[in-house]
């Protein structure tokens, strides 16, 4: 009985995805432009903050985990029009994310796979 109920007890908790935190190199592409960010991410609980170099610049980035989904987003200005950058993966390993980016206002978007370096 008493392991029917340390079963129950377990079997209700949530289930809490991997840790995120860490530097991660991102290659994809949108529209055919490539996209190769280096992302610094650090998970609190649910929420992901950080920043990603892109070229000479560094983005801030805001995101969250939901089980091994994982969404972050930055804006970054492109011949001279603003676009925010949203990627949304799937954690395939404690290493590796893959998933689609897209670009907005352009609708336009893309596949990308990260790995944690």
């Amino acid at each position: 009985m008493k392991r029917l109920i340390a079963l129950l007890l377990f079997a209700s908790l949530p289930a809490f995805a991997d840790d995120v935190s860490g530097v991660w190199v991102v290659n994809g592409s949108i529209a055919d432009h490539p996209v190769t960010p280096t992302c610094t991410l650090k998970q609190t609980d649910k929420q992901i903050s950080g920043s990603c170099k892109v070229d000479d610049h560094v983005l801030s980035v805001e995101g969250s985990v939901k089980e091994k989904q994982v969404t972050w987003k930055y804006d970054q200005e492109y011949e001279g029009t603003v676009y925010t950058l949203t990627y949304i993966g799937s954690l395939d390993s404690d290493t590796s994310i893959k998933g689609t980016v897209t670009a907005d206002p352009s609708d336009t978007s893309g596949d990308f796979t990260a790995k944690k370096q």
